[in-house]
């Protein structure tokens, strides 16, 4: 589907932290030189062309006409799309959509790091979504919370739509199968400390060539992924239970609350407990 790009190298974006309310835009859709992240839900609907994503250490394609939904504080990517993709994106706090309470086996799905796509979506989708943006960039009151109750009732329609699936995964590539077998050790061992020494002989490839892999194909380091690994796992700690931020930190695979705090404030601009502080009161 999407003509083959290469990302190239670049600093990574910060992860934000939880925002006040709901942020959209729309355009065209272009592969991103690395991949971020950032504490929110999104949701994204294709208008045109299509594109890959590298998402929750999988490559998956998203195509014209598909509406799509992820927990974005995983490291995400569009690494590749095909001419004059145009696409929306909806950011959603975290928060907001725990206070939603959807069927839960969808919103495990997103804290598993998938894309969850509705298959058959609605020929009413595209104009409600262009409405979305229009409503979020106006900032009118009303208008913002009317476009929160519509964001909520489709959510509600995917998690109960039986049809509802994950995106479909890129064709086989060798080099993106290595990605995601290096993707799936870390994801089964993030909480562990391992060395790249371990990395490799999970993966049956040299230390060294599994770094250097992952950054051509990711745009960002194997200890830069596995950093925001641990920091989503901590970011929905913190909002969804009342463990103190130490046991959060070591829970999350840090060795001590130094290095979690200066992780934390690095890539989130908050500290662990403004963050919670923040979730708790918007």
């Amino acid at each position: 589907m999407c003509r083959e790009l290469m990302p190239q190298r670049a600093a990574i974006a910060p992860i934000q932290a939880e925002a006040p309310g709901l942020e959209a835009g729309l355009g065209p859709a272009t592969p991103m030189r690395a991949g971020h992240a950032h504490g929110d839900v999104e949701l994204n609907f294709i208008y045109s062309g299509g594109l890959r994503y590298f998402m929750g250490g999988r490559f998956v394609e998203l195509g014209a006409g598909t509406l799509g939904v992820f927990w974005a504080a995983l490291p995400h990517q569009i690494v590749a799309a095909e001419a004059k993709t145009e696409l929306m994106y909806l950011r959603l706090p975290l928060v907001t959509l725990l206070r939603f309470k959807l069927a839960s086996a969808f919103v495990r799905k997103l804290f598993a790091g998938e894309i969850v796509t509705d298959p058959q979506s609605p020929s009413w989708d595209a104009d409600l979504t262009r409405r979305w943006t229009s409503d979020v960039r106006g900032a009118e009151p009303s208008a913002l919370h009317t476009c929160e109750l519509e964001v909520e009732a489709r959510l509600r329609r995917l998690a109960t739509k039986r049809q509802q699936k994950s995106a479909p995964r890129s064709p086989e590539h060798k080099p993106r199968r290595q990605v995601e077998a290096i993707t799936a050790f870390l994801a089964e061992n993030c909480k562990d400390d391992i060395s790249t020494a371990d990395i490799g002989r999970a993966v049956s490839l040299h230390p060294n060539y599994a770094m250097t892999l992952f950054r051509r194909e990711c745009g960002m380091s194997i200890w830069q992924y596995l950093i925001r690994l641990r920091l989503s796992h901590a970011q929905l700690l913190l909002l969804t239970s009342d463990k103190t931020v130490l046991a959060i930190a070591l829970e999350s695979g840090f060795g001590s609350l130094a290095r979690f705090y200066a992780a934390f404030n690095r890539e989130c601009g908050a500290s662990p407990g403004e963050y919670r502080k923040r979730g708790v009161h918007t």
